[in-house]
């Protein structure tokens, strides 16, 4: 529906007029084709239906006391939205009500009958965001070279790249360092965005725990994602994103500490992918979360109708993202795949990620958008 800024004499009108139908809400008046409606009819749009109902009948159960307060709440100025137009306008305190609590119903929350107290949360931050097409991708670390700061002589670089797992099989600094890089060079440039570290004793304190993960420009080490507080919580693979900017061939783990042990520093195994493959994602900065937040950060995905055109289709899927220690990013390959199906390369994707309060308040959005990648 297109929205119309319509002057006197027309501002008054309602109804149809030759096939065009004029009306007003709170946003103001507008006008639209007429058309018979159509009743929607997928799963998605089933559901959203099924929340409003079950609101509807909420609502209708709420004192009079409570629907006032919720229209005092929809009037004041932290409410106040604006058009497509760029006009100010005020919805109305069921609007709010249903917002709120659909909100809260498409993440399995329970719904709320008083207004909402909490204020609007910060926006949050998009560090990367990419959607693969399915498939698999080999390990990167095959033949090249690598190489650490110190390593004991029956431990050295080369073994956290041979693709054994074991307890001798691992690079470990020499003692008594506690800190350390490993590096690889690959056979050739390439734009490296995801990485693996597999431990074989996630309870040894000669573990890594903070670093940072670099690729050499020519000149310089360049940051490209760093780790704080890693706590590996089984023995097997863990994997890491990051955007990357560049297309080069040496890059390296820098380890600044490990879990206590006095006198080592242990990675049993490392691997680097192009990441364009099983690995669609949204990256965010962990430092994004509090230690106890008041609000979820929720994810919402939409496809594009080309590569080119910036236009999005109405099916969406959106989801609760969960801080695990150490964790960064929203691994959604399986979910995108469920919701759209076989993903194409001529598509385009829009990711927009928000903070939401445990009462349905969200911050605004941060949006990013990508083609599809890999193939």
């Amino acid at each position: 529906m297109a929205i119309t800024k319509i002057g006197a004499p027309l501002a008054g009108v309602r109804g149809t007029i030759g096939g065009i139908t004029y009306s007003a809400n709170k946003s103001g008046t507008y006008a639209k084709l007429w058309s018979i409606p159509s009743i929607p009819r997928t799963q998605k749009q089933t559901i959203e239906q099924s929340y409003v109902a079950e609101l509807s009948v909420a609502w209708r159960d709420l004192s009079d006391a409570q629907r006032n307060a919720w229209a005092t709440f929809a009037a004041l100025p932290a409410q106040e939205l604006t058009n497509s137009l760029g006009e100010a306008y005020y919805a109305s305190g069921w609007n709010w009500f249903v917002k709120c609590n659909v909100r809260l119903q498409r993440l399995g929350r329970s719904i709320i009958s008083a207004v909402p107290t909490q204020a609007r949360p910060a926006s949050p931050t998009i560090d990367d965001f990419r959607v693969c097409v399915a498939g698999t991708e080999s390990d990167l670390c095959v033949g090249g070279v690598a190489a650490a700061s110190t390593n004991e002589p029956a431990y050295p670089a080369s073994k956290a790249f041979d693709g054994l797992y074991g307890v001798e099989d691992k690079w470990s600094t020499l003692a008594p360092n506690t800190t350390g890089w490993i590096s690889y060079t690959l056979t050739s440039t390439r734009n490296i965005k995801r990485y693996r570290i597999y431990t074989d004793n996630y309870a040894s304190t000669a573990n890594a725990k903070d670093w940072t993960f670099e690729v050499f420009d020519g000149v310089d080490w360049q940051i490209l994602h760093t780790v704080s507080g890693w706590t590996p919580t089984y023995n097997g693979w863990y994997d890491f994103f990051c955007a990357n900017p560049y297309t080069k061939s040496l890059y390296r783990l820098n380890i600044t500490a490990n879990w206590g042990n006095p006198a080592y520093l242990f990675i049993w195994e490392l691997e680097m992918y192009a990441g364009d493959k099983e690995s669609s994602v949204v990256c965010y900065p962990e430092d994004d979360f509090i230690a106890s937040p008041n609000y979820d950060l929720v994810l919402h995905v939409s496809m594009g109708a080309t590569t080119g055109k910036a236009v999005q289709y109405p099916g969406y899927y959106e989801t609760l993202v969960t801080r695990t220690p150490g964790r960064w990013y929203a691994l959604i390959q399986s979910d995108m795949l469920s919701v759209f199906g076989i993903i194409s390369m001529n598509k385009s994707w829009f990711c927009r990620l928000y903070r939401q309060t445990t009462q349905g308040i969200r911050s605004a959005a941060r949006t990013a958008r990508t083609i599809t990648i890999g193939g």
